[in-house]
């Protein structure tokens, strides 16, 4: 059974990128599951000796038309701290996903980078297995992460401290257009500006036919030297066929989580851009943080058709600093992408606006 739970957006701040990349068991159609965490009312607290007037919003306790910590309260199970994950879920605008019979948890921005394992010590940041200090717990529908966990799995996604049976959320500084459609000034400098490198040489012919045979299945094309060096070692890909392949998909739905596409039908923002590549031959990682530690590193003013771009989603309490989504760029400012808006499913996007130039982190070049 699967249930995709879309973050409503803290602050206020409309995200135009997909929300966390958990989705659901694979399977052709829905089936509703329990929630991580019932929503929570709205109540009132104290601050010191002045009261203020609070909210549920986004999944935290948010002080209402200020700029405060988001405030999720901590709940002593056995002992031990504990917070509702489904706060943290709606409080940093993430997605998340049950699967596996309601044992499992995944939780990201487009693609699922966290899993919690209910009733275990066991999680998964990024692709790797991490032993917590103390077990999730499962009461019933909800979902508790122990507080000793919250740093190990998301201190490079928000900036939080644990006070008065508290833990406190600060806001991000980071100003970000609320859709990819708004208009702000900052995005409007040269700087931020994205450009094509004049010596692709693949720019234009997009029909042209494959130089090399497509492969039913993804072979290595990574020799691993160990301290994050990877080196590629397929270079003889026709960018453009690839492309042109990659827009075969066009309108395929997206899903957070999803598992393999000829499983399920469905793509994720890294599953799609693993898939593609993986018909040339060339072997992604499943998520997008780990897809973008591979390649070579490519200016914003040197991009190349095939390149791959990475962006941090924004949010009121998220860092600007990891990444949340990935798309492929096919040349004149245009980004082929799996995403759930501003359309459902894999889509073309404009890059050349405020909202893509402010939340892009870095572009990889992984084939030539």
């Amino acid at each position: 059974m699967w249930r995709i739970w879309k973050a409503a957006a803290a602050g206020g701040m409309a995200v135009a990128l997909l929300t966390v990349t958990a989705c659901g068991k694979d399977g052709a159609s829905p089936s509703s599951s329990p929630s991580p965490t019932a929503k929570p009312k709205a109540q009132s607290t104290t601050n010191g000796n002045s009261a203020r007037s609070l909210s549920q919003r986004g999944g935290g306790i948010i002080a209402q038309g200020t700029n405060e910590d988001a405030v999720i309260p901590i709940k002593v199970i056995g002992n031990t701290n504990y917070i509702p994950v489904s706060q943290l879920i709606q409080t940093l605008n993430y997605k998340s996903n049950w699967e596996d019979g309601h044992t499992k948890l995944q939780i990201g921005d487009n693609d699922a980078n966290f899993e919690l394992i209910m009733n275990t010590n066991k999680a998964v940041k990024d692709g790797a297995e991490i032993q917590l200090g103390q077990s999730v717990v499962q009461e019933g529908d909800n979902a508790y992460l122990p507080v000793s966990a919250v740093g190990d799995l998301f201190q490079d996604d928000m900036s939080f401290e644990v006070k008065n049976q508290e833990l406190r959320i600060h806001p991000s500084t980071i100003s970000t257009p609320p859709n990819e459609d708004a208009p702000d000034p900052a995005g409007t400098s040269p700087d931020l500006d994205f450009s094509d490198d004049p010596a692709d040489p693949f720019r234009g012919d997009e029909d042209a036919e494959a130089a090399v045979p497509l492969l039913d299945q993804a072979l290595p094309a990574w020799t691993d030297l160990g301290n994050d060096q990877v080196v590629p070692v397929l270079k003889n890909v026709n960018i453009n066929a690839m492309i042109r392949k990659g827009k075969q998909y066009l309108g395929v739905k997206y899903r957070f989580g999803t598992g393999p596409y000829p499983k399920t039908g469905r793509f994720d923002c890294s599953t799609f851009t693993q898939y593609v590549y993986g018909k040339y031959g060339v072997s992604l990682p499943r998520v997008a943080r780990q897809q973008g530690t591979r390649g070579n590193l490519v200016s914003r003013k040197s991009l190349r058709k095939g390149d791959l771009m990475f962006f941090y989603v924004p949010g009121r309490f998220k860092s600007n600093r990891t990444v949340g989504h990935v798309g492929i760029y096919i040349g004149n400012m245009r980004m082929l992408h799996a995403s759930p808006e501003p359309k459902n499913g894999v889509q073309i996007t404009n890059i050349n606006k405020a909202y893509w130039k402010k939340t892009f982190l870095k572009a990889k070049r992984i084939v030539y």
